[in-house]
């Protein structure tokens, strides 16, 4: 039978029933005693791994498919922040060898989706020529309503923002980012080995299809090249690069194409005066032109010449009221 035990919470007295010693084995056979194998492999404890939020995602899989197959297979207790959270830290929670294979699991998933994650940045030479600016502007103006009709205006490159890419770059936080602009600025004294002590300048013209097949362009460049034909352009670009590359900052395999992109194919936005839908975003991705016409127009155009005079570190998608992309790190050349 159970015995009447007072136990005193606060100013309050509680009556709890307990049962005798005595009376242990009169609910039933005694159950042999459990191993506690966990004690055995050592104290449970809890870590934190910091992985970038874009890359939660991947951890989570969908419907929590992949962060529950994480648990199971490891035994561990496996914490990812929720989607409005802006902590890249993910807890890991169990014994040591549960926490190991967990970080490992997790480190695995990292980067077999890293090429999955969007750019954040790139490596920038601008062409901040105001004069450059313009007459792109005008032949943009002119290839609309000559020859591109069926064309969104979004598809010509701002002329404020007209650069040369050097590489792409995707940094995940703000210490990356630094990282990123300190091993820039390291480049310095290999860079004027480089290209000297001269003002670098480039002619910006000869327009070209990125695409094999002209008749069927999504991206119009412009080729820029050495004003003074010493090659010094090339060099200065293919030496970052390569200085980036061997840092681990770059991770695309596209050979290097010095050029300034003045146009990207995106169709005009169809939509009916009672609201109908805009063109699909898969259609707007596969959208291409005609530019050979253009071309044969243009062939002999020259946008001048411009000083090219900072590297940059630069943001993709954001821009000044000019329309020059902000950066978070510059190199003056």
């Amino acid at each position: 039978m159970n015995n009447p035990n007072i136990v005193v919470v606060g100013s309050r007295r509680y009556r709890v029933r307990t049962m005798l010693a005595g009376n242990a084995d009169s609910s039933g056979p005694k159950s042999p005693p459990q191993s506690n194998s966990k004690a055995k492999q050592g104290k449970s404890d809890r870590i934190t791994i910091d992985v970038p939020r874009q890359l939660h995602k991947y951890i989570v899989g969908a419907r929590g498919s992949t962060l529950e197959r994480l648990r199971q297979q490891t035994h561990a207790k496996i914490t990812v922040p929720n989607e409005r959270s802006k902590s890249n830290l993910i807890e890991i929670e169990g014994m040591a060898d549960e926490r190991k294979s967990a970080q490992e699991m997790i480190n695995q998933l990292v980067a077999d989706n890293m090429a999955n994650v969007p750019y954040t940045h790139f490596i920038s030479l601008p062409l901040a020529d105001l004069d450059v600016q313009r007459k792109v502007g005008e032949f943009q103006r002119e290839a609309h309503q000559r020859f591109l009709q069926n064309v969104d205006c979004t598809s010509f490159v701002q002329p404020g923002s007209l650069h040369i890419t050097i590489g792409m770059l995707r940094l995940l936080s703000p210490a990356e980012v630094a990282k990123a602009v300190e091993f820039l600025k390291s480049l310095e004294s290999g860079i004027r080995q480089v290209i000297g002590t001269r003002p670098l300048v480039a002619t910006i013209g000869q327009l070209a299809a990125m695409e094999s097949d002209p008749a069927q362009s999504r991206i119009i460049y412009a080729k820029a090249e050495d004003f003074d034909k010493d090659r010094r352009l090339e060099q200065l670009c293919r030496y970052v690069r390569s200085k980036f590359d061997e840092g681990g900052y770059i991770d695309e395999k596209r050979e290097l194409k010095i050029h300034a992109t003045v146009f990207r194919a995106k169709p005009a936005r169809d939509s009916d005066p009672h609201g109908g839908q805009e063109t699909s975003g898969k259609a707007r991705s596969g959208f291409s032109v005609n530019a050979v016409p253009l071309l044969k127009e243009f062939k002999t155009l020259s946008f001048g010449v411009c000083r090219i005079g900072q590297i940059q570190i630069a943001r993709r998608f954001r821009h000044n009221e000019n329309g020059a992309y902000l950066h978070d790190g510059v190199l003056e050349l």
